[in-house]
């Protein structure tokens, strides 16, 4: 093609370029314009939350997302953390009650409201599930409603304490109820404990061991190889020789001798259907003797059913092969010697228990902790264990049956499931357990 053809041809090409070019770009600039103008501003922007309602329990998790796409910053906020925390969207569930979820985009904001029972779908909670009053305190009772409805408020016993439709207790007198608050569906109850005032301890019973017999109007003599179900080695016999009162002391002698089966004999003694007690001090001044597989104990059984649902309360129990160690334990239906799951502790001395007189103990209280019993052992009139009625389980016996009469027993074992092994070198000498006496003190309640 000739030079001067082409140049016309190619000035037309590129004014017909250069106009469509123009023509796009405007194009581009008109669309950019008109979107801008169809996206609302972030400020006034509008949208919700989905869902609107949540209804969770207790440790449920879920997402919140927005009605419309952003990517503008959101802030998640939450109207009560104790019922429900968010971020990024996400909702857990931490308490009962009703909180409000929001998210906020620059001044817009969109709510929705989460609703949270409990674990297993309860809607109501308290604020406290046990109060302890003097006679005559109040104290309110609160109670997170999920839903609003009406609430109903009862005492168990409104001569121990009173409740109106608020969930205001006034303390009437001494003792435990339960306060119960229903919303038809759905109730909760609370323990409410009133404080007993009780005056001072007064003798109300002793055993002092004088004159040249035992009392059977108290004692009852055991005569049995039984071991007591935990494989003791001894047979227990009313014989002199065995069991006698001497010098203002109850004498147990332990000794090895064929009776019977059994290769030792010893003595054992209680009071049942003749003397028992509930609450107090009961206390006895005991000499433990010596010897390698000795087990020796003052302990009480419940009066009423057998063992282990009558209860049974180990005052002290001493073992030959820790001479400087002795034992408080306590056993239930739920709790015991058989499932291992028993209540028990030690007194440890700087020397040997053994050959001395200690005075052994418990105080056995009434109520005395938010309205549940307790035991402290003591030794020498020093408290070293203490053992309180569960809460959970309160008036439940197959948990606590130490709320009705116990009575009292006193024997010398010899080896089985705590005495152990028997090292028979201990009959070079008498093996002698003593009692110089068993009192029990008890207390009136003051109004």
């Amino acid at each position: 093609m000739h030079i001067r053809a082409w140049l016309p041809l190619y000035a037309l090409n590129y004014r017909e370029f250069y106009m469509k070019k123009l023509f796009y770009s405007v194009c581009i600039a008109l669309c950019a314009i008109t979107m801008a103008g169809c996206q609302p501003h972030q400020e006034n922007l509008r949208f919700d939350l989905v869902p609107a309602v949540l209804q969770l329990k207790v440790g449920d998790v879920e997402m919140l997302e927005l009605s419309v796409s952003t990517s503008a910053t959101v802030v998640w906020t939450s109207s009560d953390e104790s019922v429900a925390t968010v971020a990024a969207g996400v909702v857990n569930a931490t308490g009962i009650g009703v909180a409000t979820i929001t998210a906020a985009i620059g001044k817009s904001k969109a709510s929705a409201v989460v609703y949270v029972s409990g674990s297993a779908g309860q809607t109501l909670s308290l604020n406290r599930y046990q109060a302890t009053l003097n006679k005559g305190e109040q104290f309110q009772f609160v109670c997170k409603n999920t839903y609003g409805t009406e609430l109903v408020w009862t005492s168990a016993d409104p001569e121990i304490a009173t409740v109106d439709n608020t969930g205001l207790v006034t303390a009437v007198k001494a003792g435990v109820t339960k306060v119960t608050v229903s919303s038809g569906m759905e109730q909760l109850s609370a323990n409410v404990a009133v404080s007993h005032k009780w005056g001072e301890y007064k003798l109300v019973w002793s055993e002092e061991f004088e004159g040249t017999s035992l009392d059977l109007n108290t004692w009852n003599i055991e005569v049995n190889g039984y071991g007591g179900g935990n494989q003791e080695a001894q047979y227990y016999t009313d014989r002199n020789e065995n069991l006698r009162v001497e010098d203002g002391n109850l004498v147990i002698q332990l000794r090895k001798e064929p009776y019977n089966g059994k290769e030792y004999t010893s003595g054992r003694i209680q009071t049942r259907g003749k003397k028992s007690f509930t609450y107090g001090k009961m206390e006895a001044r005991i000499m433990f003797p010596s010897g390698k597989g000795s087990w020796p104990a003052f302990w009480m059984l419940g009066q009423n059913g057998s063992w282990p649902a009558c209860g049974e309360i180990d005052i002290i129990e001493h073992v030959g092969s820790r001479p400087e160690f002795s034992s408080f334990a306590l056993h239930t239906q739920q709790k015991n010697g058989s499932n291992g799951l028993n209540w028990h502790s030690g007194y440890t001395a700087d020397k040997s228990m053994e050959n001395e007189y200690h005075v052994y103990g418990i105080e056995w209280l009434e109520e005395e902790s938010d309205g549940c019993d307790q035991i402290k052992f003591m030794v020498d009139d020093e408290v070293y264990a203490t053992s309180t009625e569960n809460l959970t389980y309160i008036n439940q016996n197959a948990y606590w049956p130490f709320n009705q009469p116990h009575y009292f027993i006193i024997n010398l074992a010899v080896g089985g499931t705590m005495g152990g092994s028997i090292d028979d070198s201990m009959f070079q000498h008498d093996v002698i357990m003593k009692v110089d006496w068993v009192r029990v003190w008890q207390r009136e309640e003051i109004d």
